[in-house]
């Protein structure tokens, strides 16, 4: 015995290479399912925008908590639910996106449980493996990168204008 340990058929093949072969010149890999991964996450993420600050504070000022609570519970009511069609469609659209990518050959499409995380996941993951299949448009990850920094960008602004808004018209209705 030299002591060489043959590793299990498992094992050699876990630590096989994974090769992915080329697709062929032409081969369209854009879906209308990434598209949607990029796009339905924002819609549904508006629903921020119904949240009215002055009217917690205004209930707050005349000491009526069940009023703001009620108000803050019904707005974190919209915003759960509204996450969790945002996960089930992206796992949706990520599922279709990965079984037509298998369909036009591309061999271990990105896996598809990563939209629970983000969509913008997925579409990180998928850009990265097309790029070793096919010269494959980078248009999905560079417009939802695109609608992360416009939708922060709003948002950060909306923030800042109803929390002035709000902080206004309470030191208004205190001046006599």
């Amino acid at each position: 015995m030299s002591g060489l340990v043959i590793p299990p058929p498992a094992a050699r093949e876990m630590h096989a290479p994974h090769e992915r072969p080329p697709l062929p010149l032409g081969t369209r890999v854009d879906t209308v399912w990434i598209w949607l991964i990029v796009v339905v996450p924002w819609v549904l993420a508006s629903t921020i925008y119904l949240f009215d600050v002055r009217e917690v504070l205004d209930a707050l000022w005349v000491d009526d908590a069940t009023a703001a609570l009620g108000h803050v519970g019904l707005h974190l009511a919209v915003l759960a639910g509204s996450s969790l069609v945002t996960i089930a469609l992206a796992l949706l659209f990520a599922f279709r996106d990965a079984r037509r990518l298998r369909t036009v050959g591309v061999v271990r499409p990105f896996p598809w449980g990563f939209a629970a995380i983000a969509g913008i996941v997925y579409v990180i993951g998928r850009q990265v493996v097309l790029r070793k299949v096919t010269p494959a448009s980078a248009a999905p990850l560079v417009v939802s990168i695109v609608l992360y920094v416009l939708w922060y960008t709003v948002f950060g602004a909306w923030a800042i204008v109803s929390v002035a808004d709000a902080l206004a018209g309470l030191a208004a209705s205190i001046e006599p």
